[in-house]
């Protein structure tokens, strides 16, 4: 590969399980393309989303940032105009940057710096439409639904005819797909490109057709064994989060052993799918002669949790929900083949696409390029310090600012004024034993939560979380005829 200038091919999905692809040793699988990217390139075991929500994950991921500093908290938040994206620095170094189907930009900015926004098949400008502001969920409210309603929400995880023709994601992946082909085959290789194409899937509510669920029939799939009194073992965060997804009323549905093989089966299909489209964009770069320029980056916004713990949905800070997977490749300059354990963010894409197109990144940044670590010969990745990696979610259905802390082993959940949670990951990967009342953990935990606590200030964050709430229930209450005179 040329050290000049090198064309940028960013595959993001939504709401993939890092578990679900063959690479990350998932037996069940059936992620050919995927894997065959990661066997070429290098591939990061410990890498978490920054925020597991779609519209703060993307905001953070596109920024560089943390969602507390950039005021996106929920899906009906957006971030200023006056952020630098990842697609300002390839602007900057001449290169034709676009954007092929969804980044959940929140308002009137559909681009934030892409030169183009192709294939946007939902519009996301209505987050800015005072009608949008109904998903400023209230925390000062009891615990409670989500107040758009409940059909995307518990319904969607429970098998029943009103899914047995739901094709919309499905058309809206296969739409995003057909412009990304018909883009990629117009790019002519005389100047450089930065491309993101942004699938749906394998986001809910579930479909697919049964073509591509056929395989998943008859094989072992790693279904959860849900006890039947996980709704007494939940901590407060989960509580609200099952109350805001409508997944309490549900509970004894989702867990049947008929409905979650529906659900894993139909997730797999999709996840199929996903790979089936990534393949045939890499098959096109290789055609046109690009393939040995262009560095291929494979993501997700944020995990599902899909039934484990009884739980649905992401929002919660648990692994299911957090990690994310995380491929880069470049012929002749990565070194392929490696799954590395070194512990990395979202917001250490943007550093490390400016690092690779030399530009300088914007001041301030909380993450690290790790371009050094990719084009290292060390086999495991450990030229990189031990770090601390966070994620925060303070967005609609919890009712306080919450955060999770990974550094080595161990991982804190901490939500502010109510609670904590230590785990011991490589011991309990399921995140089932909590540590933190356990004095011999003590330190671990004390840790883990004095960086947050350097790094953010909750009741900062509370206030402004509470505040823009506020502000958007008022204008959306306005527009409603709702407000009262006093």
């Amino acid at each position: 590969m040329s050290q000049q200038r090198p064309n940028v091919l960013l595959i993001m999905a939504d709401s993939l399980i890092q578990d679900f692809m063959g690479v990350y040793g998932d037996q069940a699988a059936c992620t050919p393309n995927l894997d065959a990217l990661a066997a070429g390139g290098t591939a990061f075991r410990r890498a978490w989303c920054n925020s597991p929500l779609c519209a703060p994950s993307r905001a953070s991921m596109m920024t560089g940032r943390y969602v507390s500093d950039l005021g996106a908290l929920d899906n009906a938040n957006g971030f200023s105009s006056e952020i630098p994206t990842i697609s300002h620095g390839f602007k900057a170094r001449g290169y034709q940057a676009t954007l092929v189907g969804k980044m959940h930009f929140v308002g009137h900015d559909q681009t934030h710096g892409f030169d183009a926004h192709l294939a946007n098949r939902e519009d996301y400008s209505r987050g800015y439409d005072p009608n949008g502001f109904i998903l400023a969920y209230d925390w000062e409210q009891p615990s409670g639904p989500n107040p758009t309603g409940k059909d995307w929400m518990g319904p969607s995880y429970v098998n029943g005819p009103q899914w047995d023709h739901y094709t919309a994601h499905y058309d809206m992946d296969n739409a995003i797909h057909a412009e990304a082909l018909r883009h990629m085959a117009e790019l002519d290789g005389r100047s450089p490109f930065f491309t993101c194409v942004s699938y749906h899937q394998p986001h809910n509510p579930f479909w697919i057709p049964e073509s591509d669920k056929a395989r998943f029939k008859n094989i072992r799939l790693p279904i959860p064994d849900i006890p039947a009194d996980m709704p007494q073992r939940y901590g407060v965060m989960e509580r609200w989060l099952n109350d805001f997804h409508y997944q309490t009323e549900l509970f004894d549905s989702i867990r049947t052993p008929e409905n979650l093989r529906w659900l894993y089966e139909t997730y797999y299909g999709m996840v199929y799918d996903l790979d089936r489209h990534v393949g045939e964009l890499l098959a096109l770069l290789r055609r046109k002669g690009l393939a040995e320029n262009t560095v291929v980056i494979f993501t997700a916004d944020h995990g599902e949790m899909l039934g484990h713990r009884g739980m649905i949905q992401k929002r919660c800070l648990y692994e299911r929900s957090v990690r994310v997977p995380l491929i880069f490749n470049a012929p002749g300059r990565f070194r392929a083949g490696r799954m590395l354990d070194a512990a990395v963010s979202l917001v250490d894409l943007l550093p490390t696409l400016a690092d690779l197109v030399g530009v300088e990144p914007p001041e301030g940044l909380p993450g690290q390029s790790l371009l050094s670590t990719l084009e290292s010969d060390k086999e495991d990745g450990k030229d990189m310090p031990e770090r601390t990696i966070f994620s925060e979610y303070h967005g609609e259905g919890v009712h306080a600012p919450c955060f999770m802390a990974v550094r080595g082993t161990y991982k804190l959940i901490y939500v502010h004024g109510h609670e904590e949670k230590l785990y011991h990951l490589p011991s309990d990967p399921d995140e089932y034993n909590d540590l933190s009342g356990d004095p011999t953990h003590a330190a671990a935990a004390a840790e883990l939560k004095a960086a947050i606590r350097s790094h953010f200030d909750p009741d900062r964050i509370a206030a402004s979380a509470l505040a823009s709430q506020k502000n958007r229930r008022y204008i959306y209450q306005a527009h409603q005829g709702e407000l009262n005179r006093a």
